[in-house]
């Protein structure tokens, strides 16, 4: 594959070693459905219908396609359909298949736009098992208080419980790319927050100006008479900063802020 199409579209191979090592972490059975975003050339895809799993792939391009149909065309637990995933239909996906399991070396390109959309369906599903960025992968997994805490973090926190699993160097991957890679395991919380529309959008501006305190991070359209009441009504420090609150005192935080409580 040439250069300019992989650069198109984000793809770099992984060797078979590390895929057999990946597929092996993904906790599904015999007969369960899994959809694997990107499958490229099949590393992945290969070991995991060894497995017998009912494989549904998502493959942005067509060589590609070509390439895993003629590897694994005529098995009956391989589908596959050639579409940009963040244009895939997954809540249809999501009401024909019960409980999947999501898979995938994702695009460095896409990765966050991917994690991001599959969150408020993460209950649809057993959860989600892939590689990312390293740099992704600890801002997902991140807790209050660390620096890679960020609106990612309390985005994927808020439906999912995080685990990174395995970290990855570019020597796996074929051309070497110029970042560590790391696979992560996320699955629906029991208790996921119920959050009101415009909640994601406030914590993504709480965390626009991180270095400051809470009181001073937000932007218009958000009032900053508004915000230094709530953070009083709520007895957090007059110094308290974006990165130290939970999902849950963020969701109580909104609340405060928009009259719900």
């Amino acid at each position: 594959m040439d250069r300019a199409r992989r650069r198109k579209f984000g793809q770099n191979f992984l060797d078979v070693e590390t895929a057999v090592a990946i597929a092996g972490d993904l906790p599904a059975n015999e007969g369960e459905a899994v959809l694997e975003i990107g499958p490229g050339h099949g590393a992945l895809t290969e070991h995991l219908l060894n497995r017998s799993v009912d494989l549904t792939a998502v493959e942005i391009d067509e060589q590609c396609v070509a390439v895993l149909n003629e590897k694994f065309g005529e098995r009956k637990n391989f589908h596959i359909t050639n579409i940009d995933f963040l244009k895939f239909d997954l809540q249809k996906f999501l009401d024909e298949h019960d409980k999947p399991w999501v898979t995938g070396n994702l695009p460095y390109n896409v990765s966050t736009a991917i994690i991001a959309g599959l969150m408020p369906r993460l209950h649809f599903t057993k959860g989600f098992m892939g590689m990312v960025q390293l740099e992704v992968a600890e801002r997902i997994c991140a807790s209050p208080c660390s620096s890679n805490y960020g609106s990612l973090s309390v985005l994927v926190s808020a439906f999912a419980n995080t685990q990174i699993l395995r970290k990855i160097g570019p020597e796996h991957f074929t051309p070497k790319p110029n970042v560590d890679s790391a696979t992560m395991l996320l699955t629906p919380r029991a208790d996921a927050l119920q959050a009101p529309e415009g909640f994601f959008d406030f914590v993504r501006a709480a965390f626009t100006q991180k270095r400051k305190t809470l009181a001073n991070s937000f932007g218009r359209p958000y009032d900053k008479k508004k915000i230094q009441e709530a953070i009083e009504l709520l007895d957090y420090p007059s110094t308290v900063r974006a990165e130290e609150l939970s999902p849950e005192q963020f969701l109580e935080f909104y609340r405060v802020i928009v009259g719900e409580k």
